[in-house]
């Protein structure tokens, strides 16, 4: 769950400023490495390291690379490859053939692959391999098909036909041939991920959400559909679809992943959120709540709308505290309960022998919510808890977990709550 922006302009005297902000518009993404790459007819230069946007880059190292004369530039803010951040797999990431090629390449992607080891064992001829990432397997690919019939439709086709069925991705690539740079964006055939773009001030720029687009003053065009390609260069910006398929967007990004402002398949997310909250309303109708609170920070939207729907006061009577830590991504129950633990603060006052209807986007391993806000909220001397969730219960892990056995499987809360048994069969009640 990357944030990744590129963007391409032939006389964007702020073009790396631009890319700074547009990635840092992202930063909800992920928090674990950040990195830019800018391409000028010389050639791809990359800046990055461990930590947020601003921790990472900042206005020397705009001013530099600015100097440079850019013409593409593409930025990355990064979710954790692997359980302890490693400054080797941040991105973006330079694609090293073991011959020399008249392409270099540096790409980012936000996705996952399933299994890679046999594509990379069809690679390791050809490629070097100096990180875990499985962006360095998906770049070694592009740059195979473009080094056997150059920056073209046809190389984004072979890309996304040999992934199909196997991997979730968008991607922005930097592309250095002779005195040619190019850009490309390239998503996968169901489009999974998010993805969109927008021309701004003559600057194509292509990111992860419209947020970015928002943050330089400027209106997404639309959402990419399916293995729809982008390719940029000084003859211009051409985007084409290389492979048609049923679109089978990630609803997750809007229910819980995605910035409030951004759109998600052409809707805003905050009013995505909202109007789950109602329809909950509308299907459960009855409410013992004097007042409805939400779980911070993705269960705001949601409320809003159980709020509406109830005519109950909303108070944000459950707060997150500054040194929270972001626990989405811990896969140690144990580790993650204690975390979450520090995570949240009540308003004795607002929560004190009170029947509370609390709302949240949804429940996965349930650790933020038992032990966390529901345990918050009853110490702050709360009578009941009513907890209201717009997103089904998750019964199996997504396929990203899968790598870790099935250990995911049983740190998700449905299957805990029906061990050795079947969730399928039970009554809504």
């Amino acid at each position: 769950m990357d944030g990744i922006v590129g963007a391409y302009g032939l006389r964007d005297d702020e073009l790396v400023n631009n890319v700074y902000l547009a990635t840092g518009a992202c930063q909800h993404r992920g928090k674990a490495c950040t990195g830019i790459a800018i391409g000028n007819k010389k050639g791809i230069h990359i800046h990055k390291g461990l930590g947020r946007i601003a921790d990472i880059i900042d206005y020397n190292l705009i001013k530099i690379f600015q100097d440079l004369d850019p013409i593409g530039a593409i930025g990355n803010i990064g979710y954790t490859k692997r359980k302890v951040a490693e400054k080797g797999n941040a991105e973006p990431i330079e694609i090293r053939p073991k011959k020399t090629s008249p392409y270099n390449i540096v790409i980012t992607m936000d996705g996952y692959l399933i299994k890679e080891d046999d594509l990379k064992a069809e690679l390791e001829e050809e490629y070097t391999f100096s990180t875990d990432n499985k962006t360095e397997v998906v770049g070694s690919l592009l740059h195979k098909y473009i080094s056997e019939g150059g920056v073209t439709f046809e190389a984004g086709r072979k890309l996304v036909d040999k992934l199909h069925g196997r991997a979730t991705f968008a991607l922005v690539a930097l592309v250095h041939e002779g005195k040619e740079i190019y850009m490309v964006a390239l998503n996968d055939d169901r489009a999974f991920e998010p993805f969109c773009f927008a021309t701004i001030n003559g600057t194509f720029v292509a990111s992860s959400e419209s947020c970015s687009h928002r943050r330089l003053n400027g209106v997404t065009e639309r959402e990419y559909l399916g293995a729809e390609m982008t390719i940029c260069s000084s003859k211009g910006c051409q985007t084409k679809r290389v492979r048609e398929e049923t679109a089978m967007p990630d609803i997750f990004q809007g229910v819980y992943f995605g910035n409030v402002a951004s759109l998600f398949r052409g809707k805003e997310i905050f009013q995505i959120r909202r109007e789950l909250g109602l329809e909950l309303v509308d299907y459960y109708r009855t409410s013992k709540a004097d007042i409805v609170i939400p779980n911070p920070e993705s269960g705001w939207g949601v409320t809003v709308g159980i709020a509406e729907g109830l005519g109950k006061l909303l108070f944000p009577a459950l707060i997150k505290l500054p040194q929270a830590i972001r626990t989405f991504q811990e896969g140690v129950r144990r580790t993650r309960s204690q975390e979450v633990g520090l995570k949240f603060g009540g308003i004795d006052s607002l929560l004190k022998d009170k029947n509370i209807a609390m709302g949240d986007d949804s429940i996965v391993r349930g650790s933020v919510s038992e032990g966390g806000s529901v345990w918050v909220v009853y110490n702050a001397g709360a009578k009941y808890i009513e907890f209201w969730v717009s997103y089904g219960p998750m019964f199996f892990p997504s396929f990203k977990e899968w790598h870790r056995g099935k250990d995911c499987l049983h740190e998700l809360a449905v299957q805990r709550a029906f061990r050795e048994d079947n969730p399928y069969d039970k009554s809504q009640e």
